[in-house]
């Protein structure tokens, strides 16, 4: 098997990974009703960010990666749905996002699509991170789904290695920030998890 034959099985099982990821927290959701700890702009900064990879990787041809970017986009916004429905405030997340799509679409023009690529790649912070701050602020993340994050430690996993063996850089970047910021949101789920046990079993 060549190197190029062994990156795109890599990509496959990674856009499998990300095709699910995000399924459990949209279960938890429609299943509790609860929002504790889960970030709107996490649903809204995410749909938007996946429609700029979807450029990019539309630019440099990494075809393999479609489906799943196309799969973020949709679970994202379903989730954002839900959160509203469930009487989340997601305007500041609506913010977020329309500041990230014109931010994006600035550096890609005055940069090119490399720097957009690797800014997308540190960008996991911009909403990964405020579901790190949601969880760590929530006293019983109870609305958080641990598979979720779990599978986002996997998928990041996948596209990092994925990364290596396209040799890009802005997809490691991708997967390694990935990593880290999901076994955040992990750890806090682990230090509270006798909150949130308490909180599901009492109901409120």
């Amino acid at each position: 098997m060549s190197r190029a034959e062994f990156a795109n099985l890599v990509g496959i099982v990674a856009t499998a990974v990300t095709f699910v990821q995000i399924v459990p927290q949209i279960v938890r959701l429609l299943r509790t009703g609860r929002t504790e700890g889960v970030s709107p702009t996490w649903a809204a900064a995410g749909m938007t960010l996946n429609l700029g990879w979807l450029a990019y990787v539309v630019e440099e041809q990494f075809w393999v990666t479609i489906p799943s970017i196309g799969a973020a986009v949709s679970s994202f916004a379903l989730a954002l749905h839900l959160l509203h429905r469930n009487g989340a405030d997601v305007r500041p997340g609506l913010l977020m996002g329309a500041a990230v799509a014109v931010a994006s679409v600035v550096i890609q023009r005055a940069a090119g699509w490399t720097v957009l690529g690797t800014v997308l790649g540190l960008s996991n912070g911009l909403y990964l991170g405020p579901s790190v701050l949601a969880a760590w602020r929530s006293h019983a993340p109870v609305g958080v789904s641990p598979v979720t994050w779990w599978l986002t430690v996997l998928e990041g996993l996948k596209w990092g290695f994925y990364g290596v063996l396209v040799e890009s850089a802005p997809i490691m970047v991708y997967g390694s920030t990935a990593i880290l910021l999901a076994l955040l949101v992990l750890l806090r789920l682990w230090v509270a998890r006798d909150r949130i046990q308490a909180a599901l079993a009492s109901g409120a």
